[in-house]
């Protein structure tokens, strides 16, 4: 026990970004998180929390209140198992501290054991938010007991262990019997097959229940017999009880939902005996890495003018890299999918023709929210796909090769500035474009969003490389740690968020309740993103070259 807790220590210090002793760079970290939890974290627990308040007390009337916790906690399992995976995988097999840890006398079941609890540390530092609000929406609902308490606070504790467990013994089976697994790239491509299926399957069942909508949903909720309780239950048979545990304060089902996660945990550590150090062999004896001469790697060397080279750097690194391919480059274009899948979640029908018709008899307010969508979802979508917040940070162990390089520091941080302007407005406008030119949009309002959307791209990249230069996460393992163990992409988000939400209600409310043209409207919208990127761009000229080379002599 005692190296299992030392293992498990040492490994979740490793995820920690080192803390900066620069007073000024402290205060401005302050003054940022600050911002984000007076405007976005407090908006988004209350929203949360009136939401399962609603539903929750909806369900009281038909006496199965469980059934809004379970549904609830069934759905956060589901993304946990998702997004577990690449976690569980990278932890396990592609950590770069196995390398140092594996000679020591230490047993598979402590090693995997404390690899475990780094993967529940991370994953729950993503969820548990979430829960929190959400319970705290079912205690004003219900007015439950002590045991009810008790019962959530061990439920956001220890939510994760069973899907994560899963992926723990499907990651030490699949890596002992197979050999289709050599790389982390391998996980990652399997990652994106899975996630195209996951998302294939929700468009599929929001189509076959499109037409009836209102009566599928509610036989999912009220039948407590319904085949989707059934089988969710049976993947997660945890969430029965601690679900009953937290509405009515039951104890023997506080009891079996301990004793079930104990249960996995123990089968897990059990095969990891078996399985782990041998699968560890077999991705050794198969990792193959293919040589080149040096006549071979001039060959193949073109000359570049050193812009297209670092910018050709850039963008070979992003597609190349599964981890930064699939979060930072995917999102960009496969929105437009959860879009049909939300168009598919509606009671009525819509057409193309039915927008076109509208858009004739209305074309004020769809010129509105034409603008005043493409401002929000350029703001959300450029901080989503996080290429300007980990910028900095992923040059990783490479952070030196922005030193010796015959490139200024400007050039280099405008090429990364570029990248991201540029690879988020195609992803947003190539969709959108076509679509406002098929249902007969007014030119005047197309070129008035494409001009906001610029604007609003370009403020969060500066925005979201300054942040990341205050305080870049240089210390990871693989390139997944760079995305999800960084806390400047969660703040840039955050502050996207935050600012979108805040345009939006802003603009809708002096269009709709004070009457303001639209041109005003479009012009108040100008300003506001102008001065938001002088500002920006302000802070970036001054301390771009300072933060660069104050960060090297750390």
């Amino acid at each position: 026990m005692t190296t299992y807790l030392a293992l498990s220590k040492a490994f979740i210090k490793s995820l920690q970004m080192s803390k900066s002793t620069d007073r000024r760079t402290r205060i401005i970290l302050k003054f940022i998180i600050g911002l984000v939890v007076l405007f976005v974290f407090i908006p988004v627990a209350i929203f949360c929390a009136m939401m399962t308040y609603s539903l929750v007390s909806n369900l009281q009337f038909f006496h199965i209140q469980d059934l809004g916790v379970a549904m609830m906690l069934h759905t956060i399992c589901l993304f946990t198992l998702f997004f577990g995976f690449n976690v569980i995988f990278s932890e396990f097999y592609f950590s770069s501290d196995i390398e140092y840890v594996r000679p020591w006398p230490v047993k598979a079941w402590q090693l995997v054991a404390a690899k475990f609890s780094v993967s529940f540390y991370v994953d729950n530092m993503m969820q548990v938010f979430m829960v929190v609000a959400s319970l705290v929406g079912f205690f004003f609902a219900m007015q439950p007991g002590v045991m009810s308490y008790v019962a959530s606070a061990i439920a956001v504790i220890t939510l994760p262990i069973l899907p994560l467990t899963y992926c723990g013994i499907i990651a030490m089976v699949v890596m002992r019997f197979t050999k289709s697994i050599n790389n982390k790239e391998s996980v990652q491509r399997i990652s994106v097959l899975v996630l195209a299926g996951f998302i294939l399957l929700f468009v599929i069942m929001f189509r076959v229940f499109a037409k009836n909508a209102v009566d599928a949903i509610g036989f999912f909720i009220t039948e407590t017999n319904s085949p989707f309780v059934e089988y969710m239950n049976r993947i997660f048979p945890t969430i029965h009880f601690i679900s009953k545990a937290i509405t009515y304060g039951s104890i023997p089902d506080l009891l079996i939902y301990i004793l079930i996660n104990v249960v996995a945990v123990a089968f897990m550590l059990f095969l990891s005996e078996l399985l782990y150090f041998k699968g560890f062999e077999n991705l050794v004896t198969n990792m193959k890495t293919k040589k080149r001469s040096f006549e071979e790697l001039m060959q193949i060397s073109v000359q570049s003018t050193p812009f297209r080279a670092y910018l050709r750097k850039e963008l070979l690194i992003l597609v190349r890299t599964p981890s930064f391919f699939t979060n930072c480059i995917m999102p960009n274009f496969i929105w437009p999918v959860f879009a049909l899948i939300i168009l598919k979640m509606q009671t009525y029908d819509v057409s193309i023709t039915a927008l076109r018709i509208y858009n004739m008899n209305e074309p004020k307010i769809v010129g509105f929210f034409l603008i005043m969508g493409s401002v929000v979802f350029s703001l959300i979508m450029t901080a989503l796909n996080s290429l300007a917040s980990n910028a900095i940070s992923r040059e990783g162990k490479h952070f030196q090769f922005m030193k010796y390089i015959p490139i200024p520091y400007e050039t280099q941080w405008d090429i990364k500035i570029i990248v991201s302007c540029v690879l988020s407005f195609v992803g947003i406008w190539m969709y959108l474009l076509p679509f406002c030119i098929i249902i007969h949009t007014n030119f005047i309002y197309i070129i008035v969003s494409i001009l906001l959307s610029i604007l609003s791209i370009t403020f969060v990249s500066y925005m979201g490389i300054y942040i990341d230069s205050i305080q870049p996460k240089l210390v990871w393992d693989d390139e997944l740690s760079v995305l999800r163990e960084n806390t400047n992409v969660a703040l840039v988000m955050a502050l996207a968020l935050g600012i979108g939400i805040a345009i939006a209600f802003v603009g809708y409310s002096f269009y709709a309740f004070l009457k303001v043209r639209l041109l005003l409207v479009s012009l108040s919208l100008f300003v506001v993103l102008a001065l938001l990127n002088l500002f920006v761009l302000w802070r970036t000229s001054k301390n771009a070259v300072r933060r660069i080379a104050e960060q090297e002599e750390t």
